[in-house]
This record gives structure tokens, C-alpha cells and sequence, in this order.
């Protein structure tokens, strides 16, 4: 297991479909430690527009290729454990992230790519065995006549190394299936006091703020952005789906608040970074929400114009008080909100990730 000062790693690493295996780790004592408490319920989904499970028969080889998802209509992506129980909860109902398939396809191209000393692609720990050398997990749904797949990757930008195999993964993504739409998606911490927990930001661009490890890359502080919102998107993201797993979360609003202003943008850092209430790392005043990847999505989509690119994070974390300006105490209460709540405030991502491709 990573060290419990590796926040960042912690938040990718911690899997609400086995929470007692973290227990030693995250020092999860006042949450009960279930599956059922930590991940989304059903939602009301409109008839003809549910997410439903399309398994592989016979069961793809981890070696295999993605060409039998050219074609698809959607590519979603997301990056945390967490992420991936909800948008399997929601979207693969009787098929958990423990059931999707492994992507090894060509992964001797990757090994030597991936030289960061603490990327998950390189843990060979127990609990991280279906993720040590593999690109990610994947798997496809339908939304009505919509075909998705749905993908968990393994490759992370902060983690991996200079030579950024994330950015090559999912160009490759892009390419293979060639979707009219690619989402990346999943949680996020809150920029600024009035972004709540659980709110939801749907990026009109996504940019960087690299100010350790690639503080001296060319786009550092680079730009990017994304596709405008489908007409009545926002409209299908009624309270009626939001406000089941909403109301389970303490802090937030009964109904998520949707960002999309041109201020809201998603803001990819190089270090697991927060806001807090003394602005310790600078984000004020940049976007409405950080993480650590979306940007370098953008970046690898540059060259496919033709697809359309959403960023959509919600708050799984909201600007934490620092009142005695003890960052390390901030970072590990931050942590703990994520763990609690990460897969319940991702229910509203998700929902808007829905929304985007009914409507596109």
C-alpha cells in the first residue's frame, strides 16, 4: 500500500467495493465500511435512456485489441477506483469494476515509458495486482441506441513520468474507436468557498498548472477547450436523478449545482493539490475545480478535431478551512472527505456525463 502521507495515491488507490482492505492504510474510523454506504443507488433514469450492461461473450483475452469498439459512439474515462465503482454502479449494474476487463494490449510499449517511482502501473502489491502493468480496465454499456465504452484508466499524469504515456494512451483510445464523443470524468476538489460538495463542473476549457515536477514544460500553464454542451443537456440533468444520492451527502446541496460558466474551469495540477482557505496552492481565481489529468486529455485530443471533448468534474472535496494554516492536516482531512464521500458526489458527474451523450 502507499504511504498514508501519499495523498494523491490514497485517493486513486481507495476502492469503496473493498473498503476493509484500506482500513490499516486511510484510518477510515467513522464511516461504515460498505459498499452500500459508499457508492451511488439506483436513480429514476428516463425510460429508453437507461445505462445498461452490454458484457463480452466469450470474455476478452487481457491481450486483446479494442477494434470491436470502432464505432462507438462514446469513450468515457475516469482515473480513481472510487470513480470507477460509481460509473459502474450506475452505468453496469451487476458488473462491478472487479468484473471488467483488463487492457494489457501492447503493454511492453508502456513498461518502459512509465519511470515514476510510485505509479500505480508499477505497484506489484497485492491489492493493486489487476493494475500492476495494465493500461486500465474497460467495459461497454448502451444509453438507449447509444453505445459507450467505459474505461478506468491505469496511467496517471502526476504519477507516471516525464515521458507522459497517459497523453499516448488516450490518443490511442481515440484513434481505435474513433468516438463522436470522449469524456473524461470523475472527481475533483472544489475551487473557492461557493463551489459546494458534490456540485458538479463541466468545463468549457481545461487547463494546467504545473508548478513542480513540470514547471518548466512548455505547457505548464497551457490551455484547452473543450466542446460546448449539447442542446437540452442541461435540461436532462433534473433534480429527480441528482437528488437521491445528493441528499446522502452532509455539506453539499440537496440538488448538485451544475458549473458551466467561463469561469469554471477544470485546472490540472502536477502534485495532488487542494484549495484551502489561505490559498496555500495558488488555485484561487484559475477555475472552479483541480485534478490531475483532464489537461493532458485535451492535450492528446488536439489531434483528433473532429471528436468532442467534455471535462467533467465534480467537487469531491470542497476548499477545506485551514484556520492555523497547517497544510498537512488540511491535505489529510481533504483525504478522509474523499474516501467518504467520493463515490457518492461522482453519482452527479456521471449523471451529467449521461446527459451529454443523450443528447449528443
Amino acid at each position: 500500500m502507499p504511504s498514508t502521507k501519499d495523498l494523491g495515491r490514497s485517493i486513486i488507490d481507495f476502492d469503496p467495493e473493498q473498503p476493509h482492505l484500506h482500513l490499516e492504510a486511510f484510518a477510515l474510523t467513522d464511516i461504515a465500511l460498505t459498499s452500500t454506504n459508499l457508492l451511488p443507488g439506483n436513480v429514476p433514469w428516463p425510460a429508453g435512456k437507461i445505462p445498461t450492461p452490454e458484457p463480452l461473450i466469450p470474455v476478452p483475452g487481457e491481450s486483446d485489441d479494442l477494434l470491436k469498439f470502432q464505432g462507438y459512439d462514446a469513450v468515457v474515462v475516469t482515473w480513481t477506483s472510487a470513480e470507477a465503482a460509481a460509473l459502474a454502479a450506475m452505468f453496469t449494474p451487476g458488473y462491478p469494476v472487479s468484473s471488467w476487463y483488463e487492457y494489457r494490449h501492447n503493454v511492453a510499449d508502456y513498461i518502459p515509458l512509465v519511470t515514476g517511482a510510485k505509479a500505480p502501473f508499477n505497484d506489484n502489491s497485492a491489492n493493486m495486482s489487476r493494475y500492476y502493468h495494465s493500461m486500465g480496465l474497460y467495459f461497454p454499456c448502451k444509453i438507449g441506441s447509444k453505445k459507450v465504452l467505459l474505461f478506468k484508466s491505469g496511467l496517471h499524469f502526476c504519477y507516471d513520468g516525464p515521458a507522459f504515456p497517459v497523453k499516448k494512451l488516450m490518443a490511442e483510445l481515440c484513434a481505435i474507436v474513433k468516438p463522436k464523443v470522449f469524456i473524461t470524468t470523475g472527481t475533483g476538489g472544489a475551487i473557492g468557498a461557493d463551489v459546494l460538495l458534490g456540485d458538479v463542473v463541466i468545463a468549457p476549457k481545461v487547463r494546467f498548472d504545473c508548478t513542480k515536477q513540470y514547471a518548466h514544460e512548455p505547457f505548464k500553464d497551457q490551455a484547452y477547450a473543450t466542446t460546448a454542451l449539447p442542446l437540452g443537456c442541461l435540461a436532462a440533468i433534473t433534480p429527480a436523478l441528482t437528488q437521491v444520492n445528493a441528499t446522502r451527502v452532509t455539506g453539499g446541496r440537496a440538488v448538485p449545482k451544475m458549473w458551466t460558466d467561463n469561469g469554471s474551469l477544470i485546472v490540472t495540477t502536477d502534485i495532488f493539490a487542494f484549495d484551502d482557505s489561505t490559498d496555500a496552492y495558488h488555485l484561487q481565481g484559475l477555475g472552479r475545480a483541480c485534478d490531475m489529468g483532464d489537461a493532458m486529455v485535451a492535450a492528446a485530443l488536439e489531434t483528433f478535431p473532429d471528436v468532442k471533448f467534455y471535462a467533467i468534474r465534480n467537487a469531491s472535496d470542497p476548499q477545506i478551512p485551514n484556520p492555523d494554516n497547517n497544510l498537512s492536516e488540511a491535505g489529510n482531512r481533504a483525504g478522509d472527505i474523499y474516501k467518504k464521500y467520493g463515490g457518492l458526489t461522482t453519482a452527479a458527474s456521471i449523471i451529467a456525463t449521461w446527459a451529454v451523450i443523450i443528447t449528443s
